[in-house]
């Protein structure tokens, strides 16, 4: 079966190019999309996706703040963040929030698929090109 997906992304040009990146892995499909919080919401309860892909520079509702309504709605929910900050701040703030990894948008063609599979199957994801000092302190990356 499929990994399912929510693609959480104020850029709707950005969600469909990642949309169609991830149509050539046959083990991921794309099951909804949003460009604001509450269109992430109501797609998440509607689709009950695998895992959520969410930026974090959105507005009115970011994705860190995001993340944790939608954790604190449904447990066990996997949300892996997709931002092009690698800095410890938002690394920390997402891990905090939820977040079962965080990928970097610029890494986002040769990691995502990858990043997408480990959180689905209950492991995190770090980035490689993330700082050390970014990398939470139990399940970094190898």
């Amino acid at each position: 079966m499929p990994i399912r997906i929510v693609l959480v992304d104020d850029h709707a040009g950005y969600r469909a190019a990642v949309r169609h990146m991830l149509a050539r892995e046959p083990d991921l499909v794309v099951v909804g999309d949003a460009g604001d919080g509450a269109g992430a919401i109501e797609v998440d309860r509607e689709q009950n996706p695998d895992v959520i892909v969410m930026d974090i520079e959105m507005s009115p509702l970011n994705g860190i703040e995001l993340t944790r309504r939608i954790v604190a709605r449904r447990p066990g929910a996997k949300v892996l963040a997709l931002s092009l900050h690698g800095d410890l701040r938002f690394v920390e703030e997402m891990t905090r929030a939820g977040a079962q990894g965080y990928v970097l948008k610029q890494n986002a063609t040769t990691e995502l698929p990858l990043a997408i599979r480990e959180v689905a199957a209950g492991r995190q994801y770090w980035s490689p090109n993330l700082p050390p000092s970014a990398l939470p302190m139990t399940g970094a990356a190898d």
